[in-house]
Formats: C-alpha cells, sequence, structure tokens
C-alpha cells in the first residue's frame, strides 16, 4: 500500500469493468438463444397440432380436398396439405396402397400416413 491510501488501481477497475462486459454480453447472448429455441418450439408444437387436426378430420371421414389451405389457430400463417396416393410392395402379388398426408407450416413439414 502507498501511503496508507485504500482503494482499487485504475488497472484493477478496467479489469473489473471488462470481466463484467464480458459476462453481461454472455447473458445476452444466451437470452436471444433462448428466444430463437422458444420460437422454433412452438412453431414445431404448432405443427404437429394443426398435422393432427387436418388427419383427425381425414380419417372421420370429412370431404376434404387433397390440396388446401387453412389459417392456423392464431390466424396468423397459413397451414398448408397434400394427400397423394401411394402403395408398396409387401408380397409376390400384393401391395399395401396408403395415402401419404403432407402438412406444411411456416417453413416446416409433417408428413403423416392414412390407411386405404
Amino acid at each position: 500500500m502507498r501511503g496508507g491510501r485504500g482503494g482499487f488501481t485504475l488497472l484493477e477497475v478496467l479489469v473489473a469493468v471488462a470481466v463484467a462486459g464480458l459476462v453481461i454480453t454472455a447473458g445476452f447472448r444466451l437470452i436471444a438463444l433462448s428466444l430463437d429455441t422458444l420460437s422454433q418450439v412452438v412453431a414445431e408444437q404448432t405443427l404437429v397440432n394443426e398435422a393432427q387436426k387436418v388427419y383427425l378430420d381425414f380419417l372421420a371421414g370429412k370431404d376434404l380436398p387433397d390440396t388446401g389451405e387453412k389459417k392456423d389457430a392464431d390466424e396468423t400463417h397459413v397451414v398448408k396439405w397434400k394427400v397423394d396416393t401411394d402403395s408398396v410392395p409387401v408380397a409376390d402379388d400384393l401391395e399395401l396402397t396408403f395415402r401419404r398426408l403432407t402438412v406444411e407450416y411456416r417453413d416446416r413439414e409433417m408428413i403423416l400416413y392414412l390407411p386405404e
């Protein structure tokens, strides 16, 4: 100590401010990543919910066109669907026929299979 004076030197204060700045910057980055992840999870869950609604409508035998679109529950984005008929061979002369339901929401897509 110099002459009995207490306190921090300028270098110590600058190091403390730099460390605090790094911690605050890392905290903001973590918050931004968390918000982005939350947005993706919400979009994925909305896709699953909307795909289930369309799937159940087809299973219930409602008269839906093979392609269509509707607004989501929040009325903010469009949910689109498309149905294609396909088959796969399972035995010598036996084919399994099914319908492929593709549901799109924002930039995501889900494929569901419907029995024929």
